[in-house]
């Protein structure tokens, strides 16, 4: 359940938006549509922007820009894709729609990313870009849009590595979590066929354009025995 409402025309304050914050006003308005943008980081923007309150029956009153938006909480932790469509509709008239490309952060002052996986799963973590000191950079793992919760193929009887997922949205969950960030790092395990992270280049090449054009290097461990450390040491020999 839905509801508008027209207040006091005032503009939306986005001065106290957090990175996390950001991203989620970029999610927003992404294409294609968003998916599995979580409830709890909708609340912490629309609080930021303006108010939240909770009404009864699980009703939340949203206020920004001289607008009000009444929505039903969520059945899950994420919205559906109608419920996002909703949300952005309000978020235009609330005056949002030209900031979220300001919130995408520019070319230069995002954090490199590093995906690591196999054909059962995907990690992806992040360089941290704030100090130009090599020794300063941290690695951290990297989903603020949780679009990788959950993401292991369901045939987990085959050797680690050996077989493509069936389900196509095994990359695709990938490749929406890559958006916005900087140069990326694919490591896989195994070679030809068997190595994921090729597969996934080919995918970003043929889905994603953008995306694969901020793909620096492929690389090939042995993922059963890498570590945050090792995986920074090949960061910065590949993205430097």
């Amino acid at each position: 359940m839905t509801q508008t409402m027209q207040m006091d025309d005032a503009a939306p304050d986005v001065s106290a938006l957090s990175r996390s914050d950001k991203r989620t006003l970029a999610a927003l308005f992404r294409h294609p549509l968003a998916h599995n943008l979580p409830w709890s980081d909708v609340l912490a923007l629309f609080g930021k922007v303006g108010a939240v309150e909770q009404k009864a029956n699980d009703d939340f009153a949203f206020q920004a820009g001289g607008e009000a938006y009444v929505m039903r909480k969520p059945h899950g932790k994420e919205l559906t894709g109608q419920e996002v469509i909703d949300l952005r509709h309000f978020a235009t008239r609330a005056g949002l729609a030209r900031h979220h490309e300001a919130a995408v952060p520019v070319a230069g002052a995002v954090n490199n990313l590093v995906v690591v996986m196999d054909h059962h799963e995907a990690k992806i973590y992040q360089i941290d870009a704030a100090g130009d000191d090599e020794g300063e950079k941290a690695i951290k793992p990297y989903d603020p849009h949780h679009f990788l919760h959950h993401l292991t193929h369901k045939d987990e009887s085959r050797e680690r590595g050996q077989r493509s997922p069936e389900d196509a949205t095994f990359y695709e969950r990938i490749a929406q979590a890559l958006v916005g960030g900087g140069k990326i790092l694919l490591v896989g395990h195994g070679t030809g066929k068997s190595n994921a992270a090729h597969h996934l280049a080919d995918y970003l090449a043929a889905h994603h354009k953008e995306t694969h054009a901020r793909v620096v290097t492929e690389m090939v461990t042995d993922l059963s025995a890498v570590t945050q450390p090792q995986l920074l040491a090949l960061a910065a020999k590949a993205l430097h």
